[in-house]
């Protein structure tokens, strides 16, 4: 559901990267500094600078206590057995950041094969809180303020123009909790919190188009699983409850983004 979401939210993102793209290059074939005799290797190290959007989802599930006398019995926040309760947020914005790596192009005749490695960093300021549709005095929160991947990339040039996918390691700053204030002097009060810098993988694929020999220009899109993250900790009120939530978070961006290549 997030990359549908996602992708209807995006389509005018991607649309005008696409236009900025297809603008530079009728520029440049007019231009006599970017002939065919000068296309350069994609061989070679590069530094860059990326912008775009990102949105972040986080499905927290209220799971049985694992702690404190209740341990093993079943017992979960919001209910005493399955099925357990789920809280689900999103929250999306503006992602900026860094990246270097290299290429190495392997000839194929008409076209070429590009393998090489990739390290970036980004940051963002991502965040949301969501409800409990059980109890609408319990809610979970997650954040997010940066996101760092290493990855591996492999794909097909032919001349300027290069179709890649890409895949690796990844980390984030991921917080996540879940709170609940009392409504009635009967009702439980919890505030507990987990997470920190997380890992997990990375994967998604994009174009570059190299419009001078030393610059290129593409645009790509990432989808970062993170796992599970748990919330736990003991509640204010009742005495022995050891809330538990467990967070599936995920993170999705669309972005564009310049090269200098050495």
């Amino acid at each position: 559901m997030l990359g549908g979401i996602f992708l209807k939210r995006n389509t005018h993102c991607i649309a005008m990267a696409a236009s900025l793209m297809l603008g530079l290059q009728s520029a440049s074939a007019a231009d006599p500094f970017f002939s065919a005799a000068a296309t350069p290797t994609w061989s070679g190290c590069y530094l860059g600078a990326n912008a775009g959007y990102g949105r972040a989802e986080a499905d927290a599930t209220d799971t049985p206590f694992r702690d404190g006398p209740l341990a093993g019995s079943g017992v979960a926040w919001n209910s005493v057995g399955g099925p357990y309760d789920q809280i689900s947020t999103d929250g999306g914005g503006l992602t900026g950041g860094v990246e270097a790596g290299c290429d190495r192009q392997f000839d194929l005749g008409v076209a070429a094969f590009v393998l090489g490695g990739v390290i970036d960093f980004s940051l963002m300021n991502l965040g949301a809180t969501g409800t409990s549709a059980i109890s609408s005095n319990t809610h979970a929160t997650f954040d997010m303020d940066w996101a760092a991947s290493a990855r591996l990339r492999a794909g097909v040039a032919a001349s300027d123009v290069l179709f890649y996918v890409t895949g690796g390691y990844a980390l984030a700053n991921v917080d996540v909790g879940a709170f609940s204030n009392p409504t009635t002097p009967t009702s439980g009060d919890m505030n507990v919190a987990g997470g920190g810098t997380e890992s997990g993988w990375v994967a998604g694929g994009g174009v570059e188009w190299r419009f001078r020999p030393d610059w290129s220009v593409g645009l790509e899109y990432l989808h970062y699983d993170f796992g599970i993250i748990t919330a736990t900790g003991p509640a204010t009120f009742p005495p022995g409850a050891f809330p538990r939530f467990e967070n599936d978070v995920t993170f999705d961006t669309v972005r564009i983004g310049l090269k200098w290549r050495m």
